[in-house]
């Protein structure tokens, strides 16, 4: 008869755990399952060492303006993603916001809370950078650069993440879940900036 091993049991909790941060970390703008327009071009994530690599490309259906304005909205990023329950601008100087959002996400079984503190810089030409604050948040380390493309009535955005949990998952298991998370959330994050901008013109 064998007998559980509490720490893998507790291994096995903790990267559950991880798989909703990570999720959520990117899912700052995750958002609600409705038909849309847009599409997924490319996903990616890869993992090395403690580090989650993501590179993300989707095309959404609607003009660049309206996808930037709506991406740096953050006082109301809780109203594109029912994930995603409060979200706060503590503060803005100039191009340079900090923001906090407290996020409820599940994994199969296993839900958490998760709180984030996120220093967001608009660098100009379309690029937005972030940066976690480890010591408020529930990842030690992550960063992440989005671009945002005109392409006339459409608009192309490329998100590049670099990203350190602070629990430890199985980097094979792990990473097929989360490539599988990362393209269904990347759908839901074109579906609800469509579902915002489109809602302004009725």
């Amino acid at each position: 008869m064998s007998v559980a091993n509490p720490q893998d049991e507790a291994q096995g909790s903790a990267s559950q755990s991880l798989l909703v941060y990570i999720v959520l970390i990117f899912l700052s703008l995750s958002f609600n399952n409705l038909t849309f327009a847009g599409e997924i071009l490319y996903s990616e994530v890869n993992d090395l060492d403690d580090h989650f690599i993501v590179h993300l490309e989707m095309r959404i259906d609607a003009d660049y303006d309206s996808v930037y304005n709506t991406l740096i909205d953050f006082e109301n990023i809780n109203e594109l993603n029912d994930s995603i329950k409060e979200s706060e601008l503590l503060e803005s100087d100039g191009d340079v916001h900090i923001v906090r959002l407290r996020s409820e996400g599940c994994v199969l079984f296993f839900c958490e809370n998760i709180t984030e503190v996120i220093t967001v810089t608009e660098l100009g030409r379309g690029y937005i950078k972030t940066i976690i604050d480890p010591d408020i948040s529930d990842l030690s380390y992550g960063k992440a650069l989005w671009q945002i493309i005109d392409e006339g009535e459409e608009t192309k955005v490329v998100y590049k993440s670099d990203i350190v949990p602070k629990f430890w998952i199985p980097p094979l298991i792990g990473t097929y879940i989360f490539k599988n998370r990362l393209v269904v959330e990347g759908e839901k994050t074109i579906n609800g900036i469509e579902r915002i901008i489109n809602s302004e013109y009725e």
